[in-house]
C-alpha cells in the first residue's frame, strides 16, 4: 500500500496529508486537515512519546504507532518523521510518512502467541519429568525399607539420589523464565546441601565449603554435570572420613580461561592407591568418567592432600 505523507503544526493540527490516507483510515483528507492529529491515535499519549523521540534525535525512523480508522478499528503504522523548519531554521511543525504494517504486526502477534504456547508446553514437560523422577525416588525409598542388607540398601539410596539430582534440574527449568539453561551455581548449593543432610549425620565433624559462581548452563550439559557432582560429593561424604575422623569437603565451580571448571575435593583418607579411577568397576566412578566424556571434558585426580577431582570442559553447542 502507498505511503502516506503528512504535515502538522507544532500544536499537532494536521496541515497537509496525502489522499492515500483514505485507504488506511477511511478518512478523506478534507476530514482530517485542520483537526488535531490525536483524532487518529488509539492512545493520544502516544503522540507525546513520538514528539519526545523526535526531540531527542531530531527525527525518527520506523517508529511504530497504533492508529484507529473512521470506524474505530485499529491499525499499525511505521512512522518516519522530522521537524519541519522555516527559513530561519526554526521548527514550525512535523512532517513525515506513514507505512501500514498491520499485516506484519498481526503475524508477529500470532508468532508470539504460538511461542508462548510452546513455552507453556515445555514447562509442563519439565514439570512432569520432575514429578516422574520424584515418583521413582519415592518408590526406591519405599522399597528400601524392606532391605536388610546394608550394601543393597546403599545402592538403593544412591539410585534415589541420582533420580533426585535430575529432578532438581527439571524443577529449576520449570520455575525459570529460561527454558534451556539453569543457574548451575544455585543448583550445586541445593544439591550439595541435600546430600550433606543425607550422608553426614554429624555436621560438626565434616565441614562443607562451597565456592560456586552464578553460571548459566544448558540443560544438555546440566543433567550429566549434575550427576557428576552427585557422584563425587556422595563419594567424599560416604568414604573420606571413616569413624570419627574430621575434615572438610570443598566444591568449586566457575569459568577460567573460557573453560568451565568443576572441582570437588576433600582432605580425608585419600583415594585408594590400588584403584585406577579411570578403569574401575565401581558404578559411581564409571558414571563420572562416562558423563565427563559426554560433555567433552577432561578429568584429573590429585591425591596430594586427600582426594581432589577437577573437570574442565567447554559448553557444547546443541
Amino acid at each position: 500500500m502507498q505511503d502516506v505523507f503528512y504535515q502538522t503544526d507544532l500544536e499537532g493540527k494536521i496541515t497537509e496529508i496525502s489522499p492515500s490516507i483514505e485507504r488506511y483510515s477511511k478518512f478523506k483528507p478534507s476530514e482530517l486537515i485542520g483537526n488535531p492529529v490525536e483524532l487518529v491515535y488509539l492512545d493520544p499519549d502516544d503522540r507525546e512519546f513520538l514528539l519526545n523521540a523526535i526531540q531527542d534525535k531530531g527525527e525518527v525512523a520506523d517508529y511504530e504507532v497504533t492508529l484507529v480508522n473512521k470506524d474505530k478499528t485499529q491499525f499499525f503504522v511505521s512512522v518516519n518523521a522530522h521537524y519541519l523548519l522555516n527559513s530561519q531554521n526554526q521548527p514550525i511543525g512535523i512532517e513525515g510518512s506513514l507505512r501500514d504494517i498491520t499485516d506484519r504486526k498481526k503475524m508477529e502477534l500470532t508468532l508470539r502467541k504460538s511461542l508462548e504456547e510452546k513455552e507453556m508446553l515445555v514447562k509442563e514437560i519439565h514439570h512432569r519429568v520432575k514429578n516422574n523422577l520424584m515418583v521413582i525416588s519415592s518408590l526406591l525409598n519405599l522399597q528400601s525399607r524392606y532391605i536388610k542388607d546394608k550394601k543393597a540398601l546403599g545402592m538403593f539410596k544412591e539410585s534415589q539420589n541420582r533420580a533426585k539430582s535430575m529432578a532438581l534440574i527439571h524443577e529449576r527449568l520449570y520455575r525459570s523464565t529460561d527454558l534451556k539453561s539453569i543457574d548451575f551455581g544455585d543448583y550445586i548449593h541445593t544439591l550439595a546441601t541435600d546430600l550433606y543432610r543425607t550422608y553426614v549425620p554429624e555436621p560438626s565433624r565434616i565441614e562443607l565449603d562451597m565456592n560456586v559462581e552464578k553460571v548459566m548452563i544448558d540443560i544438555n550439559t546440566a543433567i550429566p554435570l549434575g550427576l557428576i557432582v552427585n557422584e563425587l560429593l556422595s563419594n567424599s561424604m560416604k568414604h573420606a572420613f571413616p569413624g570419627k575422623r574430621e575434615g572438610e569437603i570443598n566444591i568449586e565451580f566457575g569459568i577460567t580461561d573460557d573453560e568451565f571448571v568443576l572441582v570437588v575435593g576433600d582432605n580425608g583418607i585419600g583415594f585408594p592407591e590400588d584403584l585406577e579411577f579411570q578403569n574401575t568397576s565401581t558404578l559411581g566412578l564409571q558414571l563420572v568418567n562416562t558423563l565427563t566424556r559426554q560433555i567433552s571434558g577432561i578429568i584429573e585426580l590429585d591425591t596430594t592432600n586427600g582426594t581432589l577431582f577437577s573437570i574442565k570442559f567447554k559448553e557444547m553447542e546443541y
